[in-house]
């Protein structure tokens, strides 16, 4: 919703969406599981309905909020329930309608922090936790019920896939976006290793059987998951040797790599960081 809350953080899952579902309607054509037209009907109503839906709560919960602070009606804590309930708002309008909930969330996000930046900052605190709690419970249950399952599917198919996803098919893409920035080949790498994660998969994978009739849904289900599984005990595994390794990198340059060294614009620290840091 807002900047910096969990779910803007996802922004560029919110993005992915539209591209998925029309990925997914070529497959169910190419398939022959589907007409053309019904395809491209289906993708239209998911996007259209998405954005609309998302445009309007993102535009209703807006002026709510610019009213109620003008007015004095809300207090800065229940300020805080407002972007939960526009996406949970946002996101029933657009199902309703046949739309993707996904998309008029991340836009109705988009429009209120654009619209009310200052609130919008104000109210991250409560998305963000819940996002990172929603995203623990989300990663327990996929260990608890779905991985297990997906492991008695496995074959070596699948296990070399997700060694190329978690590599090449991941790292090149974060490289090619990196062009330009002057960053070095370390932070690079770093960002390619740590930087897209993969909880967003969980969800992609359930859409692709959802919203597709492909008779591939099972090896789909099963390459999504162990991918996942791999990513989870491959970053897990290396996220603190690795940031060290990197940390002290950075602390042995004499030269100080220019890119590396610009500030985060409007970075909030949370937790133990922002209470160390408080006056």
């Amino acid at each position: 919703m807002p900047p910096g809350s969990g779910c803007e953080r996802c922004g560029t899952d919110g993005i992915c969406v539209p591209l998925l579902l029309i990925a997914l309607a070529a497959a169910d054509i190419e398939a022959q599981t589907t007409s053309s037209g019904h395809a491209l009907r289906i993708v239209a109503e998911e996007i259209g309905y998405g954005v609309g839906g998302g445009i309007a709560a993102g535009l209703f919960v807006s002026a709510l909020v610019v009213f109620c602070r003008r007015h004095r009606l809300i207090a800065g804590s229940w300020l805080q329930v407002i972007p939960v309930a526009a996406a949970a708002l946002a996101y029933g309008v657009a199902v309703a309608l046949g739309g993707s909930g996904f998309i008029a969330a991340f836009v109705a996000g988009a429009l209120f922090g654009a619209l009310v930046p200052h609130e919008s900052e104000e109210a991250a605190r409560l998305p963000e936790e819940v996002g990172d709690l929603l995203g623990g419970v989300t990663l327990f249950m996929f260990g608890a019920v779905l991985l297990g399952p997906a492991l008695e599917r496995l074959s070596w198919q699948v296990g070399v896939y997700a060694v190329l996803s978690l590599t090449i098919v991941r790292m090149v893409p974060v490289a090619l976006a990196m062009l330009g920035s002057r960053a070095r080949p370390a932070t690079v790498a770093f960002l390619g290793w740590f930087g897209p994660r993969g909880l967003a998969s969980i969800v992609f994978a359930v859409i692709s059987v959802q919203s597709a009739h492909l008779p591939q849904a099972e090896t789909i289900l099963t390459a999504a998951y162990c991918t996942v599984g791999l990513s989870v005990l491959a970053h897990g595994v290396s996220a603190a040797p690795l940031a060290d390794l990197y940390a002290r990198w950075y602390a042995a340059r004499h030269r100080r790599p220019e890119m590396e060294s610009l500030p985060v614009p409007g970075h909030r620290l949370r937790g133990h960081f922002a209470a160390t840091a408080a006056p």
